[in-house]
């Protein structure tokens, strides 16, 4: 059974093989982003080994925005769900920041009813 994703994930390995399995679980926590922005292009994620730490890099494209995190521990697992957390934070905000500058109804115009003063009508 084929899986159906909205957008393209791209997962790359530098100085390390990562196995399928380590590949499926980004995949899956990539896709999870989509809850909090349904609009999102592509993603890719950069697993970087670098002596004894790692080095996550996430970008996220958006309609106009590219979002990047990152995010470095000598752990992967804990890097990478930093990263992740991170990516989601930053989309959270991309969210909200659309959703209040939403076009307000115009305000009804009241009429000012103008007193008639005979003084004036002179």
């Amino acid at each position: 059974m084929t899986k159906a994703y909205d957008f393209d994930v791209q997962v790359t390995c530098r100085h390390e093989t990562c196995d399928s399995p380590l590949r499926e679980s980004i995949v899956e926590q990539i896709m999870k982003l989509s809850k909090f922005h349904p609009h999102i292009l592509d993603s890719n994620v950069i697993i970087n080994r670098q002596n004894s730490s790692v080095k996550v890099e996430i970008s996220v494209r958006v309609p106009g925005l590219t979002i990047t995190a990152v995010n470095e521990d000598y752990n992967q697992a804990k890097a990478l769900d930093a990263a992740i957390e991170k990516a989601k934070i930053q989309i959270k905000k991309l969210k909200s920041k659309i959703a209040d500058h939403r076009v307000q109804p115009p305000l009804p115009v009241v009429e000012a009813e103008i007193a008639e003063d005979s003084e004036f009508m002179e």
